[in-house]
């Protein structure tokens, strides 16, 4: 989930006419790549960006002088803000363009032979989700990864993710992709959307960060409790106990370059990569535990400290 590199700042893309009558009318165009469903009253949206991805890749190809990064804006940026309401996103914080234009354009084919089954997953998840904790409208974007990116393909089950607003998740696609890791990153990243809508516009400390992953996966893991995902192995006792204390010591800082530390991992430290999530889905679990009575929407909605706080890992820091 690219979301665990952005979660700490965040709480995020051509078709031929042929023939006289060359042009395709907008709501066919809109029915293949736009898919809409309901479950109750919330709404959701699946917007599909191969053929804008495409047209970046042919613009690349004509060498118009232009560098990648313009035609990226042009071609598949704008549209992606016009479609999320995001005119204000900035590109540098979101998406890298491609420079391995041929790649990019194999794996486009590919995922384009699979959009009905992926659409099924997406929706499934989506509605699985909804039905356990409801929420306002969605939009899910969906577009093939950067084939630079091999952690996506090697680590992550070739499944990109990360939400923008309460309204926005970005899903990023490699054709090698595992379907439980799309319906799991799914959920996940609902999660977080529904915990953006709950609390609009808090900024999350490095604590607060690993805890939000911790309920986002909590609650993946209750929809999908089959799917086995690697963040989720338990730590060494020793591993844990260095994890919590660079947590506490690190508390209320907000340095990415820190919480990125945790993702990645600090040999030298003796912390483990995907500890941010180990520990956070570690804490959330606990609390859980501990408080059976409390209902998803709750927990999802609760400020860290009170989280830890009902846990077993108190010690880290005291509800304020």
């Amino acid at each position: 989930m690219k979301a665990v590199g952005k979660a700490i700042l965040i709480l995020a893309l051509c078709f031929m006419f042929t023939g006289c009558s060359n042009k395709e009318p907008v709501d066919k165009k809109e029915q293949e790549t736009h898919f809409t469903f309901s479950q109750e009253e919330q709404h959701f949206e699946i917007i599909y960006m191969y053929d804008e991805m495409q047209e970046y890749i042919d613009t690349v190809r004509e060498k118009t002088g232009k560098s990648n990064e313009t035609v990226f804006i042009e071609k598949v940026f704008e549209p992606f803000k016009k479609e999320s309401n995001m005119e204000d996103l900035s590109l540098r914080y979101v998406f890298d363009p491609s420079s391995e234009v041929d790649k990019l354009e194999a794996s486009i084919k590919d995922l384009e032979k699979n959009t009905d089954k992926t659409n099924r997953v997406i929706k499934g998840a989506l509605l699985k989700s909804a039905k356990e904790l409801p929420g306002n409208d969605k939009k899910i974007f969906v577009l093939p990864v950067n084939p630079e990116d091999t952690v996506m393909a090697e680590e992550m089950g070739g499944v990109a993710a990360f939400v923008l607003a309460e309204d926005v998740i970005v899903l990023q696609l490699s054709s090698s992709l595992d379907e439980d890791m799309l319906k799991y990153s799914v959920a996940h990243e609902y999660n977080h959307a529904i915990a953006g809508e709950i609390n609009p516009g808090m900024m999350y400390s490095i604590l607060g960060s690993v805890v939000l992953e911790g309920k986002a996966d909590a609650f993946a893991n209750i929809i999908y409790p089959k799917v086995q995902v690697p963040w989720q192995e338990p730590m060494a006792s020793e591993e844990k106990e260095k994890v919590v204390a660079e947590l506490t010591e690190l508390k209320n800082s907000s340095d990415s370059r820190r919480y990125e530390t945790l993702r990645r991992g600090h040999p030298s430290k003796g912390i483990p990569q995907w500890a941010n999530y180990k520990i956070g889905y570690e804490i959330v679990q606990s609390y859980r535990k501990n408080h059976p009575e409390v209902s998803v929407g709750r927990w999802t909605s609760m400020h860290e400290a009170e989280i830890i706080a009902g846990s077993d890992f108190e010690k880290i820091t005291a509800y304020e």
